[in-house]
């Protein structure tokens, strides 16, 4: 794992570890928006998962005060990956972070479907946006393992910032300047 990449893991890692533990959850989507800025960079399988990890716990954490159940039990598995990267420990550092995985599919028997699909959709998110940052949609889909129509779907669905707020006039007049 490349220095720059471990430390800021091991930095939004700490952010989360503390945000779980003040119980302020909602604050896992930005932390995950800001890993997915190193995936794009240096396309790792780390920053992917880790970025993928973090988003698919926000969203599994938001169900599962929607439905009164605990998530306390990731903040040991995330404290067991904190300390393996603060030792330099990649392998246990993947080890736990595969762990939390595998325990955000089990968290609620009742949730499984639901961790499923938060699960495809948080790669396919990750994903789009590593589009966003100049990826290629073959690229970032073989980087998450996800198809090219999936994402191609997805991307086509949202609405790019960009865009926001400006005619048809004014968007054909920039693709324009762009191809010229």
């Amino acid at each position: 794992m490349q220095p720059v990449v471990k430390d800021d893991i091991k930095a939004v890692l700490g952010r989360v570890i503390a945000s779980l533990k003040a119980d302020k959850p909602q604050d896992l989507l930005e932390m995950s928006n800001h890993v997915i800025h190193d995936a794009s960079i240096f396309q790792d399988e780390d920053s992917i998962g880790f970025a993928v990890l973090v988003y698919a716990l926000y969203k599994t954490i938001m169900r599962c005060m929607e439905v009164a159940c605990k998530y306390d039990q990731f903040v040991k598995v995330l404290e067991q990956a904190f300390a393996a990267i603060s030792k330099n420990d990649d392998a246990g550092y993947r080890s736990a972070v595969k762990k939390a995985l595998d325990d955000i599919r089990k968290s609620d028997e009742k949730l499984a479907l639901y961790i499923e699909e938060v699960l495809t959709k948080a790669c396919i998110k990750k994903a789009s946006k590593m589009h966003e940052h100049g990826l290629s949609i073959a690229r970032t889909a073989e980087l998450l393992g996800v198809s090219q129509w999936e994402l191609a779907n997805y991307i086509g669905k949202t609405i790019t910032p960009d865009a926001v707020g400006k005619t048809v006039k004014e968007r054909i007049v920039f693709a324009r300047r762009l191809f010229s």
